[in-house]
């Protein structure tokens, strides 16, 4: 008898063996922690709108491109300066005092080093980047290495400690203050400079306010903070990470990069606007997905049996309980990505328009590809957290420079056409590179159920295009645009889910929900299986 839910994923009756009192409260447990998550970053992206409708007005395109390239420069940077710390912390088996007490030197020590490189090397990418105002944003946004490892290290030592709560009401109130003094700033005619000082703001507050609180929530204990040998150790499980983290990066701001040093500071400011627009969206659900299913995919492979040397896993494949849980994982990111950026899809050019206001048509028109590419991005993301616990180097670093690759050629050819689009087309096409390396491995060293994880991707995408369809027709009715065909999605979308409602039973979500025990159970295949379950004796 199979204990891992079968190959559609069924859930357990309660009469097998494997955690029934376990797994279910667990998955609330990261229900909870996602809906709190999700939660606060809807009031952030609300905030956010409410921020980028202002500078839309306030701030011309040509300095917020010189704003994006700077940014660009410093989030390089923050990748070493948290060192992959607060990844190692969010993994990490069992979190002390003296764990985070260190993780903290390293974080100030890092982050001390990018301040002084960002302030020294400033006016060399001003000329770089051709755009003198440059040099002061470098300087303005420099200070947030002072209090960024400290904030990261902290705010995901709290997610370790099960205190999700705490963790997004701190980043959340931190955002708040940061948008507010970058309004401040901006209204009293500090432009660009407002724009900078919003990061330096939120992450003091993240810094001051998590570092306090996972001070309070940690025990005494262990306090030998300062042997090197535990230096030593957590440089090395944090470098990889470090650097791997850099990569993704850079590979992602390849596109950015091409625009302004090929296109102009104008066309980056577009490039800028759409993927901020789309950005908010992507960053709630990666970041929402990741801060969760890390440390909860931590517990599931932790908890798993040891198997004896005859019973062990053939070529290093994982534990069915452990495929089993990165398999729905995976599967409730691609639902949760697909049809919400599928709709922004096509909702996104209108939307986009309205919230700018006039002269930022062609920034609406990267809207598309940029949701095409958030949908991928954040599978591919969850797909490398899964690789992240399962401690596998090897496939990440595989799955990372397919993605480099494919998407540097694309921005070459992008930039030769001189053309926007295929630049947001060079950014999907990578991320599908990606993610396709990390499918081609999965399969071969047994992470996932890669037939289950296959269908569900089919599936769901499936479902995007009528989200897509549905998009478009309020984008164009609102917009008093005539869309006969489109209109009629809506109506036949509502008569399919009255219809087929019996059907939701072989939604690859909803069988995930079922057989975690968030959702009433009528599966019909697990009839099937009950009969061939043997008899107790």
């Amino acid at each position: 008898m199979r204990i891992d839910g079968g190959p559609a994923g069924g859930a357990r009756t309660g009469e097998e063996t494997v955690l029934p009192g376990e797994e279910r409260p667990h998955s609330h447990a990261v229900v909870s922690g996602t809906l709190w998550n999700y939660s606060a970053a809807v009031v952030a992206s609300l905030l956010q709108l409410g921020y980028t409708a202002y500078t839309g007005r306030a701030v011309s395109a040509a300095a917020f491109g010189a704003f994006a390239s700077a940014l660009s420069i410093t989030q390089l940077l923050g990748y070493f300066a948290n060192a992959g710390l607060a990844t190692t912390v969010l993994r990490s088996r069992e979190l002390t005092r003296g764990l985070l007490v260190a993780t903290v030197r390293l974080g100030l020590l890092s982050g001390l080093v990018c301040f002084a490189l960002v302030q020294v090397t400033a006016p060399l990418w001003a000329e770089v980047w051709n755009a003198p105002e440059t040099t002061g944003l470098l300087r303005v946004l420099g200070l947030q290495f002072l209090f960024l490892p400290v904030g990261a290290v902290s705010a995901a030592g709290l997610r370790r400690l099960q205190a999700q709560r705490a963790a997004v009401l701190v980043e959340t109130g931190a955002l708040a203050a940061g948008l507010l003094t970058g309004t401040l700033l901006l209204a009293a005619g500090w432009i660009p400079l407002g724009l900078a000082a919003t990061s330096v703001t939120t992450q003091l507050g993240i810094a001051v306010l998590a570092g306090m609180l996972v001070a309070r929530r940690l025990p005494p204990g262990d306090r030998t903070c300062g042997r090197p040998g535990r230096y030593r150790e957590l440089a090395g499980s944090s470098g990889f990470l470090a650097g791997h983290q850099l990569a993704q990066y850079v590979t992602n701001t390849v596109p950015l990069w091409a625009a302004g040093a090929v296109l102009g500071p104008v066309a980056a400011g577009y490039y800028s606007r759409s993927t901020l627009f789309t950005g908010l969206l992507l960053t709630t659900l990666a970041a929402g997905l990741t801060r969760v299913t890390t440390p909860a995919l931590t517990r599931v492979r932790a908890q798993a049996p040891e198997p004896s040397p005859e019973a062990r896993p053939p070529g290093g494949r994982e534990e069915p309980a452990v495929r089993r849980a990165a398999t729905d994982v995976l599967l409730a990111a691609s639902a949760l990505s697909f049809l919400p950026f599928a709709f922004l899809a096509g909702a996104g050019s209108g939307a986009l328009r309205l919230l700018l206001g006039p002269g930022w048509d062609e920034a609406a028109g990267l809207v598309p590809p940029l949701c095409l590419f958030s949908a991928v991005a954040v599978v591919y993301a969850v797909g490398l957290s899964v690789d992240t616990v399962c401690g596998s180097h090897r496939r990440m670093a595989a799955a990372q420079a397919a993605a480099a690759v494919v998407t540097l050629a694309g921005a070459v050819l992008a930039t030769a056409g001189d053309s926007l689009t295929l630049l947001a087309l060079a950014a999907l096409a990578g991320q599908l590179g990606g993610l396709a390396v990390q499918m081609w491995k999965w399969r071969g060293h047994g992470v996932v159920e890669a037939r289950r994880l296959w269908v569900g991707y089919a599936v769901h995408a499936a479902l995007g295009l009528a989200a897509y369809a549905s998009g478009a027709a309020l984008s164009r009715t609102a917009a008093g645009l005539p869309c006969p065909a489109v209109l009629l999605v809506l109506p036949a979308v509502g008569l399919a889910v009255v219809l087929c409602r019996p059907l939701r039973t072989r939604l690859p979500l909803y069988r995930v929900a079922a057989a975690r025990g968030l959702l009433p159970l009528r599966v019909p295949v697990l009839r099937r299986s009950r009969t061939t379950r043997p008899q107790a004796q």
